[in-house]
């Protein structure tokens, strides 16, 4: 039997909405893939928190990383200064001048769990890619979406000890892409946490800026 021309249609646009979702995917995994194949990048992380002092003392981030070699970190947290370096599994530390392995510092502490969860700009806007729901792109080379609600949750966790304790989360993000390379992104996420003896809930939220702007290839460094 032979539908309608109208009934085809109408199941047709049902379709559109995912079939425009899943190539806006495609198109940044793309881009993604682009930077990952130059020889490196140099790279700043800002994170900016809300509703936390103490998770807003951590400073930005910045980074340079080779092609499947050696990551190398300086960062902040209050007025304590610090470097990494990363290479495979390997995590050195450098603390008040000197170089450390996770093993001689101690492989249970917070900081080093932290470090060892932590993800190449190239690693983490694609795992954000995959976890992005109703997608959308914007003008400028901007793409926006949501994270699905089990991704804002398990990111939200990382953020802390009370933050572990989160039962639901919510989050977003956002791609830039020039020419076909990722340019910048960014993720945000919000929750509720307890606080003081009075387990007080608060309002938390952390927003992530990523950007990988410098492409080794190009600068020649």
């Amino acid at each position: 039997m032979k539908l309608p021309t109208f009934v085809l249609s109408a199941g047709l646009l049902l379709l559109a909405p995912s079939v425009v979702r899943a190539d806006l995917k495609t198109e940044l995994t793309e881009a993604i893939a682009k930077l990952g194949a130059e020889s490196g990048s140099s790279w700043t992380s800002t994170p900016a928190t809300e509703g936390s002092k103490s998770a807003a003392r951590q400073g930005p981030l910045d980074g340079k990383t080779e092609k499947g070699g050696f990551t190398r970190l300086k960062s902040s947290s209050g007025e304590t200064s610090y470097e990494v370096g990363f290479k495979g599994e390997k995590i050195v530390v450098n603390v008040n001048g000197d170089w450390l392995s996770t093993a001689e510092i101690g492989e249970n502490v917070s900081t080093i769990q932290k470090l060892k969860a932590f993800k190449k700009p190239v690693e983490e806007a694609g795992d954000l890619v995959t976890k992005a729901e109703k997608l959308k792109k914007e003008s400028g080379g901007l793409y926006t979406g949501e994270l699905a609600p089990e991704a804002a949750r398990d990111l939200f966790r990382l953020l802390g000890r009370r933050a572990a304790e989160a039962t639901e989360a919510q989050g977003s993000v956002k791609f830039w892409v020039k020419d076909g390379r990722l340019e910048k992104y960014e993720f945000l996420v919000q929750g509720k946490i307890t606080a003081g003896e009075e387990k007080k809930e608060v309002d938390f939220r952390r927003t992530n800026t990523g950007w990988a702007l410098v492409g080794l290839d190009r600068s020649g460094k």
